[in-house]
């Protein structure tokens, strides 16, 4: 638990994502920068008596620090600037099934499917694709702080209770923090997360708006908390005050496309040259890397990527593409391809060993696929 109290407090957030083809996006960040952990771990920090992460809306659905709450509380309260349309449509249209829905959650925690049984009959909603309108309000309630996520099922529905039963007594006594405060503490913490970072790096990280975040790192700055910095020789930059800045990184990982790192897109593109793209709804034969890539990292740059599938039931990770990064034989870092594949065998086996897998296939094709089978043995 250890481990992931460390990552929690350095990073405040883990998106959440349902894809589970080789595992879910919340369950990454913990092994990117700890390896082999037991994601058992990451359960009991949601959903254990004393939870230090909570499901709510920040950078998109994600778990964040609990610590952060009285800081999202303005979100909620203006949820109706920034919630979907259907919700909207719901708080305008059905305010009276909106706390009938809310009232349900009096007898426990329950689930959208649970709930809707009531109102559709024999056809349950499939949640994730057809919402009820008993799924809208629930989301409504939980955008706007009347509901909280209690945990997720083993189909990865959620589960909803009322914000008592989920959030620690200590949180809920906190008062809310108004808007230039709340986005002094998530400024602070984003700022603190990334290191290194751009204005637009800051706003994505909580999405937060772009004005009031501006103004609280120039708060930041007054005090001493953050500083210019160039990168390549480009201005733009911050660096949080106090910050490492080592030698050399001895860095190797796997990184989900949803790790913080990289989720903001523009930032992998500026400081790792990475350009990418989910593919998982693009048709197969259209996809350039694969269904679900992760980048790899080695040092301080991302030099390969590999697309990735547990099949959980023959207990073997199969390799379905292995890429090389373009152009990250030009760092001057680099190792050699051979390197890179001796090294991303290494990673792969633990991964496999993660995830309770005890073999590993590569399938498919890339320009690392073969250097990567002969790495594996």
């Amino acid at each position: 638990m250890t481990a992931v109290r460390k990552v929690v407090a350095r990073l405040g957030l883990f998106q959440v994502d349902s894809v589970n083809v080789f595992a879910r996006a919340h369950e990454m960040p913990v092994f990117s920068r700890c390896g082999s952990y037991d994601p058992a771990l990451l359960e009991r920090a949601v959903t254990g008596p004393q939870p230090i992460l909570h499901e709510t809306w920040a950078h998109v659905a994600s778990l964040v620090d609990v610590s952060l709450e009285p800081a999202l509380r303005h979100r909620q309260a203006s949820a109706s600037r920034e919630a979907w349309g259907s919700m909207l449509r719901i708080r305008a249209e059905r305010p009276e099934l909106i706390e009938e829905v809310i009232s349900q959650l009096d007898q426990g925690p329950a689930t959208a499917r649970q709930i809707s049984a009531g109102e559709r009959g024999d056809h349950p909603e499939s949640w994730g694709w057809n919402w009820s309108a008993t799924k809208t309000a629930l989301e409504w309630g939980w955008r706007s702080g009347r509901v909280a996520v209690a945990g997720r099922t083993a189909s990865f529905e959620k589960i909803y209770d009322r914000p008592d039963r989920v959030l620690p007594p200590s949180v809920r006594a906190m008062p809310a923090l108004p808007g230039p405060d709340a986005h002094r503490v998530l400024a602070d913490r984003a700022s603190r997360a990334l290191g290194v970072f751009t204005v637009s790096d800051l706003v994505d990280y909580f999405r937060t708006r772009r004005e009031p975040t501006e103004q609280a790192l120039a708060e930041l700055v007054a005090d001493g908390l953050v500083v210019p910095v160039t990168v390549a020789g480009q201005p733009g930059w911050w660096m949080r005050a106090g910050a490492v800045v080592p030698r050399r990184i001895n860095a190797a990982a796997l990184v989900s496309p949803f790790d913080p790192l990289i989720f903001h897109r523009p930032r992998g593109r500026r400081l790792f040259g990475l350009d990418y793209r989910i593919e998982i709804y693009t048709p197969a034969r259209k996809r350039v890397y694969g269904y679900y890539c992760l980048p790899f990292l080695l040092g301080q740059d991302l030099v390969a990527r590999v697309d990735l599938a547990a099949r959980r039931a023959a207990g073997r990770l199969e390799v379905a593409a292995a890429w090389r990064e373009p152009g990250a034989e030009t760092s001057p870092d680099f190792p050699g391809w051979p390197q890179v594949a001796g090294a991303l065998a290494e990673q792969l086996e633990e991964a496999a060993r993660w995830r309770g897998l005890d073999r590993i296939v590569v399938v498919g094709g890339g320009d690392l696929a073969a250097a990567l089978s002969r790495a594996l043995g």
